[in-house]
């Protein structure tokens, strides 16, 4: 019995790749995170604005300091909600399968 022979390439080797290291943030406003929003920093008065892993923006910290309260509202109306809470408000219900602004609370050293 004989084979047949055709032309195709070879396998590549390895074809899952780990480009890094990749540093992100969480993004914040009044104490609250902003679903589907990660920021990474540019420089000394620059970040990147990065919208569920796919849209980004570049922007400077005070450009930043307008846009993201007015982007974290928009977000939570598309997610069902009146708004992004503020503040100390309470803590939002889950509109399932879809994320929800969470209270954040930072952990800070103190001196001894």
């Amino acid at each position: 019995m004989e084979h047949e022979t055709h032309d195709c390439e070879a396998p590549r080797e390895f074809r899952v790749t780990f480009p890094g290291p990749i540093t992100t943030h969480m993004v914040v406003v009044d104490g609250w995170s902003v679903p589907f929003l990660e920021a990474s920093f540019r420089g000394e008065d620059g970040l990147r604005l990065i919208l569920d892993g796919r849209i980004g923006i570049d922007l400077g910290t005070n450009e930043a300091e307008r846009l993201i309260p007015f982007l974290a509202d928009a977000i939570a109306v598309a997610l069902g909600y009146g708004g992004h809470p503020r503040d100390d408000g309470p803590e939002l219900p889950p509109k399932l399968p879809h994320k929800a602004p969470r209270r954040v609370v930072q952990v800070e050293m103190l001196p001894d």
